[in-house]
């Protein structure tokens, strides 16, 4: 393999790694809620770098294009048994492969949040009897839907929580519990563990 193929594999690889990296903020969490497991704390650190990260993941691709794209060397005859190798075809559709993985990767926070955001309810959470209590809080970095979605499944988890919705739109939690069973710094808590940090507002419970 020579040096420009090798490079043109390296810059591919590096850019799709690049974009994951990238989305990591989003991916993160929803991958969480699919493994069931607790949350996914370092999505912030994603997010407070994910500009860089985007910059190099399309630099990379840039280069990826060129080295591709870019006129051979040595003179190729059109038609000729060089100008239509399968390497060459290979090389190229591989390109256009990783090109639209890197595109989807990059965009998913967007794409999920409009997906996730259809399948969240927004009825209200009402006590229904005299143990049960209300919690709102407030979860201001929360940097897309998958994130509500990671923490309305950690919560709804929690033995005592009678109903939890997570609005990313709003940035707000709220939760209905057990307050026999359940205090409010037991809920923040579990929130917090998720990676992202709770910040009460209110408190209601029934007389």
């Amino acid at each position: 393999m020579d040096k420009s193929k090798a490079l043109q594999k390296a810059t591919l690889g590096g850019s799709i790694l690049a974009a994951i990296t990238a989305s990591l903020c989003c991916i993160g969490p929803l991958v969480a809620v699919v493994l069931g497991t607790s949350g996914f704390a370092a999505s912030g650190v994603f997010e407070k770098w994910r500009p860089v990260f985007l910059g190099v993941t399309f630099a990379l691709l840039a280069l990826a294009w060129y080295l591709t794209y870019r006129k051979p060397k040595a003179a190729c005859e059109e038609d000729s048994a060089c100008a239509t190798k399968p390497v060459a075809k290979w090389n190229k559709a591989v390109l256009w492969f990783a090109t639209g993985v890197v595109l989807v990767t990059a965009a998913f926070p967007s794409l999920s949040s409009a997906i996730l955001r259809g399948t969240q309810s927004n009825a209200p959470v009402v006590v229904t009897d005299a143990n049960s209590a209300v919690l709102k809080v407030k979860i201001p970095s929360m940097d897309c839907a998958a994130c509500a979605l990671n923490i309305q499944s950690v919560l709804k988890k929690q033995a005592g929580v009678q109903q939890a919705q997570v609005s990313f739109d709003t940035k707000e939690a709220v939760v209905q519990y057990d307050a026999t069973k359940l205090s409010p710094e037991k809920i923040i808590a579990a929130i917090d563990q998720t990676g992202f940090k709770a910040e009460p507002t209110t408190r209601k419970e029934k007389p």
